[in-house]
């Protein structure tokens, strides 16, 4: 079992430009995929569903580095009344495969879609923290289908869902946005998703390790920006104090990888991963400074923390005389980051 989050991590040297967005509608699927949990070990949904970008025929600008977030806009409920509430982090997009027309459309890799994404309540998931390949300039019609399955985990929370013999179902109200590069919007769509049933559970539930992972709201949108010339010769430096917080009652480690290959704009500028470092400090474990990457690193080893919360200062710095920063060209550049705790 791991737990997953993914922040933004962003570089201002200067302008942003503008993206023309319109005439691209966001639609949902026609299928509403079962999602039906039988045991403890959870479920998948054998079916998709799918989110689809369409673009009309005629000549229209790309679109680079568009993102689609989802969030829940109320609890996982159960729709007897009980008040009973799936909980949110145990259920996860899992894209599968993408399709529509003109071929060759890209594929999940390319556009470099995480999986799993679990949904989280207090607020949004991206699905697409920023597209690798652009919506295309293409003057045919185009349509971009993304397929997820879902998932709901395993474990012995399950236990607490189900009700008796009988089968309890759950309804998850969901808002998905797709935004262009620049964050404008580009569509939203509001949807109740109502195919989560819980059946009767046998067996005794399994007894299972506990720990979570938790990234402040300052750090998740992590902002290293340059205004003088001493932030390049001297190296810049920005630290969210108590920026990640764990909770495990069993030894544990974290880990830090980019989403994408290098940072980049909306321009389709780009800059290298490892002009920025990272570290945590304060906190207890064994710490590891590292440079920024898309493989996963340890930043901590920690032991047990009896299930109480214990918090790390998050440290985002470069060094000084990089000359790589002194050449880039004015503009912001960001890049998704996945934070991610495993027993050990």
């Amino acid at each position: 079992m791991r737990i997953l989050l993914w922040i933004g991590l962003f570089l201002l040297v200067g302008r942003v430009t503008t993206t023309d967005a319109q005439n691209i509608s966001f639609e949902l699927g026609s299928t509403e995929p079962y999602l039906g949990i039988n045991s403890y070990d959870g479920a998948t949904t054998g079916g998709f569903l799918s989110l689809v970008l369409v673009r009309e025929w005629g000549t229209k600008p790309s679109v680079p580095n568009w993102k689609i977030s989802v969030e829940l806009t109320g609890d996982i409920l159960a729709t007897d009344g009980s008040g009973t509430v799936f909980p949110a982090d145990k259920i996860s997009f899992i894209p599968v495969n993408t399709q529509g027309q003109p071929a060759p459309l890209p594929t999940v890799s390319q556009i470099g879609m995480p999986s799993p994404v679990p949904l989280n309540r207090t607020g949004k998931v991206f699905l697409v923290p920023n597209s690798q390949v652009p919506l295309s300039d293409t003057q045919e019609y185009y349509r971009l289908e993304m397929n997820f399955r879902l998932s709901a985990a395993p474990g012995a929370y399950l236990k607490n869902l189900q009700e008796g013999y009988n089968t309890r179902s759950y309804h998850a109200p969901l808002q998905f946005k797709v935004r262009d590069g620049n964050n404008q919007l580009i569509g939203i769509i509001n949807y109740t998703y109502n195919n989560i049933q819980v059946h009767y559970l046998q067996g005794p539930p399994p007894e299972e390790k506990e720990y979570s992972i938790r990234i402040s709201t300052e750090a998740a949108n992590g902002v290293l920006e340059f205004k003088h010339l001493a932030d390049y010769v001297n190296g810049k430096s920005v630290v969210y104090s108590n920026g990640l917080t764990v909770t495990s009652n069993t030894d544990y480690q974290v880990t830090v990888r980019a989403l994408s290959p290098e940072f980049s704009s909306s321009s389709a500028n780009k800059l290298p991963l490892d002009v920025v470092k990272l570290e945590l400090q304060q906190g207890v474990g064994d710490k590891f400074p590292v440079s920024l990457s898309q493989t996963a690193q340890p930043i901590v080893k920690g032991p047990t923390t009896n299930s109480a919360p214990v918090s790390f200062d998050i440290r985002y710095y470069t060094i000084g005389d990089d000359r790589r920063l002194f050449l880039a060209k004015p503009d912001n550049y960001s890049v998704p980051l996945t934070y991610e705790i495993v027993p050990r």
